[in-house]
């Protein structure tokens, strides 16, 4: 167990940084920089406030990182969030409109390939 917890808290710290690199892109990247990341979806409140939802999950992490045995509900929260917010973006794409940014699309295989890895080095519940 005591490899496996270094493990997961180095797979944490890397979705620390992702998530911390995600609320910076949404929360204060200028119109211009978006607009070049082709968002599909890039004025308005929507996509500032977007920026909140990863720096909760940082904040989240960080509590987890002091023992992520005990804290096993924010891993099992962030597989769940995680998933829901993957399988919206596809819904969203084949049913209402399709998704034409590369970077939406990016972000989504990084933060799938995350999930697979967080969920299978997940500690065991005791």
């Amino acid at each position: 167990m005591a490899e496996n917890a270094g493990k997961i808290k180095g797979i944490m710290w890397i979705g620390i940084v992702l998530f911390l690199l995600w609320f910076l892109i949404f929360t204060f990247a200028p119109q211009g920089m978006l607009e070049s990341l082709d968002f599909f979806e890039t004025e308005g409140y929507f996509l500032r406030m977007f920026g909140i939802l990863p720096l909760a999950w940082l904040f989240l992490f960080l509590l987890a990182l002091k023992d992520p045995a005990k804290n096993l509900a924010i891993i099992y929260c962030a597989n769940l969030t995680a998933a829901t917010l993957i399988i919206a973006n596809l819904i969203y794409h084949f049913a209402v409109a399709s998704i034409t940014g590369w970077f939406v699309w990016i972000s989504l295989a990084i933060l799938f390939i995350y999930n697979v890895i967080l969920f299978m080095f997940k500690p065991k519940a005791a």
